[in-house]
């Protein structure tokens, strides 16, 4: 996982990258394409796969979202 370190600046952290993740989702369910996209015009710079796929495992792993028929959604 990517974690803050001296080589890797908080906001570029997947801590980080998931707050915009979840702050995409609020606005509606999406699948994985959508959501990149969202995200990408959220964050301050364009967003790889492999970091949203981090961050959507992380969030998984904490029980912040869920994957109802290829959507992901909020779990509140």
């Amino acid at each position: 996982m990517l974690m803050p370190t001296k080589l890797i600046k908080p906001v570029d952290s997947i801590f980080s990258i998931s707050a915009y993740v979840i702050k995409a989702l609020e606005i509606n369910s999406m699948n994985m394409d959508k959501l990149l996209e969202e995200v990408n015009t959220l964050y301050y710079k364009n967003i790889s796969l492999d970091k949203l796929m981090l961050s959507l495992n992380f969030l998984y792993l904490i029980n912040k979202i869920e994957l109802k028929n290829e959507t992901i959604t909020i779990n509140i």
